[in-house]
């Protein structure tokens, strides 16, 4: 089994890919910033989720996976009148565009399962981060819609949608994180692995 996980260099991105390799599996990671420095990885490269040529080279390094954990994102806070179109742009283009680009490379290698990290923003109205939370309503509706385009080559598509998680990122805001990264992996792992096709579609949410 080729498990492909984007954003893999901290956080739930890496929690994912080492739950993967614990259990046998081939794993492919990215970061933007440095290929992750992970044991066990069969591949491990440096690749902006955002940039077209970048996604398709990191597909053809990792081959054809059975598995595609859509991970990778960033976090801009502030008042709207305050932001930018360039953070707009930024991310955006980080979370959704990238998505994109990730699933139609796995949809193009028949890839039976992909699995997007969101957040429960995704469903809710939270001040501060606008851009972030319409990246990941974003997701949603990339994902369900996926599932539908895949429902008849058995390409299986789900959302996971955790709460205040133990990460870097939740650490720019004012919320407490009431679970770890091993948690999610755990929800992400089932669904690349055990999860019936009945639950293609599916936005999973995860309070802890």
């Amino acid at each position: 089994m080729l498990c492909l996980v984007t954003g893999a260099s901290r956080g739930i991105g890496r929690a994912v890919a080492e739950s993967f390799i614990a259990g046998g599996a081939r794993v492919a990671v990215c970061a933007s910033s440095a290929a992750p420095d992970l044991r066990g990885a069969a591949v491990a490269v440096r690749c902006d989720v955002s940039d077209e040529e970048q996604v398709r080279n990191f597909f053809e390094q990792a081959g054809r996976p059975d598995c595609v954990v859509i991970n990778a994102g960033v976090l801009e806070r502030g008042p709207i009148e305050e932001f930018t179109a360039a953070q707009w742009d930024h991310v955006l283009g980080v979370n959704l565009r990238g998505a994109f680009l990730c699933a139609r490379e796995a949809f193009r290698r028949g890839t039976p399962r992909i699995v997007v990290i969101g957040l429960i923003s995704g469903i809710l109205g939270i001040v501060y981060v606008v851009v972030y939370n319409a990246s990941k309503w974003g997701l949603i509706g990339l994902i369900k819609s996926l599932a539908e385009e895949g429902r008849e080559r058995h390409i299986f598509c789900a959302a996971v949608l955790p709460a205040s998680v133990d990460t870097a990122m939740l650490k720019k805001t004012p919320y407490s994180p009431q679970m770890k990264c091993e948690d999610v992996a755990k929800v992400v792992t089932f669904l690349c692995t055990e999860a019936p096709f009945a639950m293609t579609g599916s936005a999973v949410e995860v309070f802890g």
